[in-house]
């Protein structure tokens, strides 16, 4: 039987870290940098009883030469004019005329239905990993462009993602700036049944319809980011989100809201280079 081509994904990754310490200037070797921080955010998901929830949560990032290990939007909060870098473990290899790609592996926490009182029985989403190739052009010093692809590296019925959006930065001075983001998400089949559909046997043991999904679009997401320095080390951020799922996903019995929001409001301590 052949092998799905995506398990061979883990060693391109790798091969783009390679790709990375081999053009990474001398400079870059020796950065080592950090950001260590907590957010209060308030969210409501699209799928479950759709009680808004309030949470806190760790912001932090870590730099060793091209590697960066990195959680949430910390990665963005180092410093004005700095470039955004990838949530997870990620690393930077190739750089040219504009365009930009790199590669990240980020966990994926997965889902439980056991607090559900409707849909308590379903088959839990497992943990796992996804590896993530990423494209960045800037259109010009505000506007850009990004897409990426992300896959589940651990066979556990994650399937496959394409996203693609654009972006505007806007500096309200040299310590204060916001930013707008615009995106939309494809998933393949069996990320979008995994996801968003209800298998024959789940159906029967929550006594339900059984839900099936081909690939197609998951939703569209929009994001307004503002981060301020307070001094060379602090920055306060925050910012509020809007998600909508679209098509298929939008339809199926799990999703309690098609439309959700979110808001953020952290500080973080980091070090400058």
């Amino acid at each position: 039987m052949r092998k799905p081509a995506f398990r061979y994904l883990p060693l391109l990754w790798l091969g783009a870290c390679g790709a990375a310490l081999a053009e990474t200037p001398k400079d870059a070797e020796g950065s080592h940098e950090f950001l260590l921080g907590a957010s209060l955010e308030s969210t409501v998901g699209h799928i479950g009883d759709g009680q808004r929830s309030l949470s806190l949560k760790p912001v932090w990032h870590f730099q060793l030469g091209p590697f960066r290990v990195s959680r949430s939007r910390a990665s963005t909060l180092l410093g004005t004019g700095r470039k955004s870098g990838e949530t997870g473990v990620s690393a930077d290899f190739f750089s040219r005329d504009d365009w930009s790609l790199s590669a990240s592996l980020r966990m994926d926490n997965g889902r439980t239905f056991d607090d559900d009182p409707v849909w308590r029985g379903l088959p839990d989403i497992r943990t796992t990993v996804r590896g993530r190739v990423s494209v960045r052009r800037p259109f010009s010093e505000r506007w850009g462009w990004n897409a990426s692809i992300d896959q589940d590296l651990m066979g556990r019925e994650g399937g496959m993602r394409l996203n693609s959006g654009v972006s505007y930065v806007y500096p309200l001075s040299e310590r204060t700036q916001w930013d707008l983001g615009l995106s939309a998400t494809w998933g393949n089949a069996r990320y979008m049944q995994t996801h968003f559909g209800i298998s024959p046997a789940g159906a029967a043991a929550v006594g339900a319809s059984p839900y099936q999904l081909g690939g197609g679009w998951e939703g569209v997401q929009a994001g307004w980011n503002a981060s301020t320095a307070l001094n060379s080390h602090w920055v306060l951020f925050g910012g509020v989100g809007v998600s909508q799922l679209r098509g298929d996903a939008a339809r199926s019995p799990l999703v309690s809201r098609k439309t959700t929001s979110s808001a953020t409001l952290g500080v973080a301590y980091r070090n400058r280079r």
